[in-house]
Parts: structure tokens; sequence; C-alpha cells
């Protein structure tokens, strides 16, 4: 590559200075008198003398002017006892040793022309003469430049013409390429137009027979049939199911290859249309063995803008695999709202299974088309490897992102977020107003997912929750609860539990009289209710199937709705020489309730706020101490078991002062699950001040704030 135009000439200049010019250092004094200036000329055959006075040169003379001043052809002049420096040339170029060629040169070539041809006196910055530099060699030095910058121009422009080709060879190349592109993608629209319209030919002419294949065995399977022909029936009808579901994702897929598919938005039951579409599939789940588990939490809206058609098919597709590739375990469908940073809040979709898993090396290319995690031709599960890419172009068509989190034999995790635009909350308190005050449930379950879920629902009905896992841990609580004189109004039982099942859980509390006003939720999966004369001999009011939606539990609560809590039946009930307990009276007291779970937090504000109690509430021990160093509080219930930071050690940074925390004394009353020997002394030594073991009543709450005030009480008369 060719330098710069001025690169060359740049270089030379600056290898160049002075001193390497100087050509002579001949002088002579100022007061010296002609003639033998013109013997000096005459010995050293100079052209010119540098004349100098003190030592610093003041100018310079040359041989042709001498010679005019003395010669003649009368002989000498008069002028010649003169002395030199009446004679020098005018204005002599006088030049620093230290300045730059570049100055020089165009200080040099800018003198008028009869002054061109003198040579130039260099001095020292003391001004003390250094030599002389002859015009001829700068012509020469500037020649040299000149030369080299020519050299340059020419070798730039002999590149530029090279580049210029090889641009123009590039420009017919792109062009031919993009001729080639255009030519492909019109063979590649016109194969997807003829594909699709192939597609859409063949499913019609499929369809046609297989119409009537279906109603002929539906037909059929009305009419009277032996025990094996109604399997071989059902087995056709199952097969021809199969077959119009191919037929039914490869349309979809053509259609949205060819974009001829259309989204239709609408104001969408949401909450609906979701249990709709997992009761659906819960047979299929039922016949598995799996636990079906719908989660639908509390912020998710009524009514959702979306196409409930491709909602419904995406779902029940991610539903179905689910299911398909899960042997053992439970499959899970969570509705919740997101935030992301970019978009806002997001209604996320998310199916989870425990099932096979799908390994990493597979995951980049699983919404491929035709693509299955097994695609060996003996593959354990069927399928034609469409419904995952169909499923992925309907959620983008849909402005989401279909994603997917899996570890192989452990499980998978498919979710989609949708934009959730503006819509309303529902709004649960019109439904609190609905029941009475004051109602109790017990949730009993073998699986601590389906308890969980089921608590939180009939929490945000007002009511309190409780669990347990087991039918013996049901009975249990239920008599601890009548001893206590707070029995429950509502017991939802699984019909499937080990050792104590739902039914014996209720022949047991048939045969107990007392406890007559517990309403049985009896929760049951698909074909297993159906001697429903059996179920209600024992006693049960209702039963739902799984997976238990919200709306189940809604309508059951509402349906068994008691006219007053079974409490007050119960004090109704006792000897009038018997006197209840009378609650004490508190001050108003600031409480910071520190609870990660929604149901125990529903629990803990409704008898704090009965009991008089501002309640404020931390999901975790860091919440705590925000609220902590924000503002000043009575007494904290701490749970000790919580994410980010517990309660032990939330305790011991608010003894220490973390950060700015004034309240380093008050009073904390450890609240926690764990009630086995040593428990209580644990939450002492971690300085709490008192300790309640969960399930917390009315009473026993009401019993550690009078701890509490009796506490301050003897500090301030102290």
């Amino acid at each position: 590559m060719a330098k710069p135009q001025s690169a060359a000439h740049r270089d030379l200049a600056e290898e160049t200075d002075l001193l390497r010019l100087v050509g002579h250092r001949n002088a002579i004094a100022g007061t010296t008198p002609l003639e033998i200036v013109q013997k000096e000329f005459t010995a050293h055959r100079h052209h010119y003398l540098a004349v100098e006075e003190n030592g610093k040169a003041i100018g310079l003379c040359s041989r042709t002017a001498i010679n005019e001043k003395l010669g003649s052809r009368f002989g000498f002049s008069i002028y010649s006892k003169r002395p030199v420096r009446d004679h020098m040339l005018a204005h002599p170029e006088i030049v620093k040793v230290s300045s730059k060629i570049h100055d020089v040169l165009n200080r040099v070539f800018s003198r008028p022309s009869e002054r061109f041809y003198e040579d130039i006196l260099i001095i020292d910055e003391s001004k003390q003469l250094v030599g002389l530099v002859a015009v001829d060699t700068l012509i020469q030095l500037q020649n040299r430049m000149l030369a080299e910058k020519i050299k340059q121009l020419e070798e730039n422009e002999n590149a530029l013409r090279e580049q210029k080709a090889k641009l123009e060879s590039l420009t017919d190349q792109l062009e031919a390429a993009n001729g080639e592109l255009a030519r492909a993608r019109d063979d590649a629209l016109e194969g997807t137009r003829l594909k699709s319209e192939f597609l859409a030919n063949m499913s019609h002419e499929i369809r046609t027979p297989m119409n009537g294949i279906v109603g002929m065995i539906s037909l059929m399977q009305e009419t009277e049939l032996s025990e094996e022909q109604l399997h071989y029936a059902s087995t056709v009808q199952k097969s021809a199911d199969s077959l119009l579901n191919i037929i039914n994702d490869i349309l979809d897929f053509s259609k949205i290859e060819a974009g001829k598919l259309e989204m239709s938005a609408e104001e969408t039951p949401i909450r609906e249309l979701i249990e709709e579409t997992v009761q659906i599939l819960a047979e299929a789940a039922s016949n598995k063995h799996l636990e079906f588990i719908l989660d639908i939490e509390a912020d998710v809206p009524d009514w959702f803008s979306v196409d409930p058609l491709r909602y419904r098919q995406v779902l029940t597709n991610l539903l179905g695999n689910a299911i398909k590739f899960t042997e053992e375990g439970e499959v899970t469908v969570k509705i919740h709202v997101v935030r992301e940073p970019s978009r806002g809040h997001m209604l996320r979709t998310e199916v989870r299974d425990s099932g096979i898993g799908i390994p990493r090396e597979q995951l980049a290319r699983l919404f491929q088309a035709f693509i299955q995690g097994d695609g060996s031709t003996n593959r354990k599960y069927g399928g034609t490897g469409l419904g995952l890419a169909i499923s992925r172009k309907l959620v983008t068509l849909m402005d989401g992102k279909l994603q997917c989190e899996s570890i192989e034999n452990v499980g998978s995790n498919f979710y989609f977020d949708l934009p959730l635009g503006k819509t309303a909350p529902v709004d649960f308190q019109s439904q609190i107003k609905q029941l009475p005050a004051g109602l109790r449930a017990l949730v009993v379950d073998d699986h601590p997912q389906v308890r969980d879920v089921i608590c939180r629902n009939i929490a945000l009905m007002g009511i309190m929750c409780q669990t347990a896992e087991s039918g013996v841990k049901c009975m249990q609580l239920i008599r601890q609860a009548y001893q206590r004189g707070e029995p429950y109004d509502y017991l939802f039982l699984d019909l499937n539990m080990p050792e104590m099942d739902g039914l014996e859980v209720c022949r047991q509390i048939a045969l107990d009289p007392e406890l007559d006003p517990l309403r049985i939720v009896l929760l049951t999966e698909v074909g297993q209710g159906s001697n429903r004369k059996h179920i209600n001999v024992q006693g049960v009011n209702k039963s739902i199937y799984k997976p238990v939606c919200p709306s189940d539990i809604t309508n059951a609560l509402r349906s068994l709705k008691p006219d007053k809590p079974a409490a007050e039946l119960f004090t109704s009930k006792l000897p009038p020489a018997e006197t209840p307990e009378v609650i004490p009276e508190f001050d108003t007291l600031r409480v910071l309730l520190a609870e990660d779970s929604v149901t125990n937090q529903e629990v803990a504000i409704r008898i704090l706020e009965k009991l008089g109690c501002e309640v404020y509430l931390a999901e975790d021990g860091l919440q705590v101490l925000d609220l902590m160093r924000a503002a000043e509080y009575d007494c904290i219930f701490m749970d000790c078991q919580m994410p980010r930071m517990d309660g032990y050690e939330a305790t011991n940074a608010i003894r220490e002062g973390f950060h700015g925390i004034r309240q380093k004394d008050i009073y904390i009353i450890a609240m926690t699950a764990h009630a086995m020997q040593g428990d209580k002394q644990k939450c002492l030594r971690a300085g709490m001040n008192d300790y309640l073991s969960k399930p917390v009543t009315l009473k026993r709450v009401a019993d550690a704030l009078c701890q509490y005030q009796n506490a301050r009480s003897a500090i301030e008369e102290a």
C-alpha cells in the first residue's frame, strides 16, 4: 500500500536538518579592507564570504561585488581602503541552525528573484556563525522532495485504480448474487404457495372420507355391541381422532408458513378459558395417576385480550406433551403476572412437568418443524414433531415468545409471556363480603403444592386456612380445634392418600355427631367419583375433580356457606355456667408482621386487626430491615423460615443496629411451624423475646400481646 501523498515529503524533511547542509564556514571581519577580502576570495575560491562583527555574523559579501568595487580600467578604485562592512549584500538571509527545513525552504524560495541565488548564513542561538549553505544545495533538496512526492502520487493513483477495479468486480458479483437470491426467493415463495395449496387440498380430500369413518363409528357405538366389538370401535375412534389431529397440525403449519394465519384478539375470560382447557386433559393425567395442579395466582385478571382459540391451542399442546412425556410425579399449570423492564407487565403461562426432560444438546433445535427429543424410528412416544413449532409461531404472532427450560430425567418447564395491557384486577373484596366473617377451613392432601394452591385460594375469600399432609394429621387437627373451641367450617379432603384415605376420614367424622357442622369437599380424580351414593353416605357435601380450579373452590365455599361460623355455634352449645374467656382489649399497637406465606399472612393480619392492631407486612427479613429503618413499631411477629433472610438473621441484624436501625431493643415474638423441644430456646438465644408455634389462634396471639404490654410496663416503671 502506497503512503499518503505527503508522507515521503514529510519523512525526507524530518530526516534532514540545516547542520547537514552547511557547506563552509569562511568568514571575515567587518573592518577588513576590500583588497584583503579580494585576496581571501582568491585563496578560497568562494563566491560568498560571511562578515562578522565581534564574533557574530552581520552579513554576506560576494566575490562579484568586491571585484566591481576594486577593479576598473583606470586601476584601483578610490574606495579601495573602505572596510568590507560598507560593501555587504543588502538583506542577506540569516537563519538559525535550529530552524525547520520546511520553514527555511518556504523562506528562501519566497524571496524576490533578484536575491534568489544568494547563499544563506547559518547561526546558532547566540548568533555565532555556524557556516554557509548554498542555495543550489537547497534547490537540490527541494527537487528530491518534489520527486518523492510525485512518486508517491503516482503510486497512490495506481493503488486507487486497482481498488476501483476490485470494487467494480465485487459490484458485478454482488449484482449477480442479488439476482440469484431474488430468483431463489421467488422460487421459495412459489414452492411454499404450492405446498400450502397441496396440503390444503390433501386435508380436504382426507377429511371427506374421515368424516364418514368418524360418523359411522359414532353411530355404530350407539348400537348393541359386544364388549369386544365396543373395544374395537373405541380403538378405531381414538385412531381417527389422532389422524385428525395430525391433519390439523400439518394444515396449521402450512398456513403459518404461507403467512395466511391471522390472529383475532378479543376480550376473553382468561381464567375460565384456562380452567376449561385443563379440565379437558384431566382424564389423560388421571389415567397415568399423575398429580395435575392448576395454580392461577391472585394477580391474574378475569378478562384478557387474546385470540382464545390459539391460546387454547398452545396451552393444550404444551399440556398434552407434558402428560405424554411424564410417567410419574406431577404436571403443573401456573398462571401469573411478571414484569419485564422493556415491555411492562406480562401474563406468563407455565407448564411444568416431572417427566423425562430434554437433553441440553437438543434444546436449541426443539422448536424446529418435524423435530422431536427422540427422533429415532423405535422411539417410545409418537407424534409429528410439529406441535412445538406451531405453538412457538402462534405465540410469536400473539406478540410473545415460547421458551423452554429442561433437565434430562428431572423435568421441563415451557412458558410464554403475552402483553397484559390495561386490565382490571380481580375484586376479591366483593367475594369476601358474600361469606360470614370468622370462617375456618382445613385442607388435607399428601401433595404439598396442592395444599398450598387450595389454601391460597381459600384465604383470598377471607377464610382462615390450615393444612395437613395426611388423614391421621387431619383427625388430630380437627379434634384439637374442637377442644379449643375453634372448630373448622370447611374440610377440603383428598380422596387418595396413603395410610388413611379420604373415605376413612369421612367415616371417622361421621361417627362423631359433634362434628356435624363440618362441611366436607372431597377432591377426586376424573373417573373416581362415579359411585356418588357411596361417597354421600360418608357425609361428603360436595366433590370436585382435580386439578382443582379457583372457580370450583369459590363455588364450593358459596354453595356450602353457613349462616354462622361453627365457632359461634359451638359457643352457644356450652353450658350456661361456663363463661367463655374474654379476650383482653389493647391499645392501638403498630405491629410489624414478617411472613412469606400468603395464607399465613391472611390469618395473622385478620387476627391482629381484630385485636385492634395496625399491621405492616414484610415478606422476608430484608424487608423487615427496610421497614425498621423507615419507621418505628411497637413489636414484631417474626416468622423464622423466610427466603433471602430468615427470622434468626433478621433478629440478629436488628439487635446489632444494622445500617441505621434505631429500635435495637424492639419486642420480637417468634412465629414458627417448628414445635419440637428446644425450638423455643433456639428463638430466645437468637434474641427474640417470646415464642408462638403455628398454627396461631386469636387467644394465643392475644396472650403474646399481653406479655409484651406487661414487659413494656415493667420497663417504664423501672
